[in-house]
């Protein structure tokens, strides 16, 4: 159950990364200059990641699930790694999808980085009850 949760925060925070990347250009780029493409690519689109990580760890807050901080860390990274690979893949089998199936896309991808953090970060924390240096066996 907490992978499912983790990869719908996951899937949700990918489609709004996707959706706000289009009016946060037009904001920062008020021109079609090449001028623009450095601070869209060095600025905006990791600032973008950065904000939804950020919402995806509230999400994850406020559906109590434990680690949010780590697995919204961790998530952010993999989605991207996730991502860049099936970008590459469908590129190289020649898949030509439609121009409104990007968010899907993104929302796939980012559901399975969520969900691979999720299981990375399953064992985060050490014991609870506080016994890991006490030499109790149970």
């Amino acid at each position: 159950m907490r992978t499912v949760a983790a990869a719908v925060a996951g899937a949700l925070c990918g489609a709004g990364w996707f959706v706000s990347l289009e009016p946060s250009a037009q904001l920062a780029c008020r021109d079609s200059d090449l001028e623009c493409l450095v601070p869209l690519i060095f600025l905006i689109v990791p600032g973008l990641v950065v904000v939804w990580a950020l919402v995806a760890w509230g999400l994850l807050r406020v559906a109590r699930f434990s680690p949010a901080w780590p697995t919204a860390a961790a998530g952010a990274v993999a989605s991207v790694v996730v991502l860049l690979i099936c970008v590459f893949s469908l590129r190289f089998v020649h898949v030509q999808l439609p121009a409104e199936s990007g968010v899907f896309v993104v929302a796939l991808a980012a559901a399975g980085g969520y969900a691979l953090a999720a299981v990375v970060t399953a064992g985060y924390g050490g014991r609870r009850d506080r016994t890991e240096h006490s030499g109790q066996d149970g």
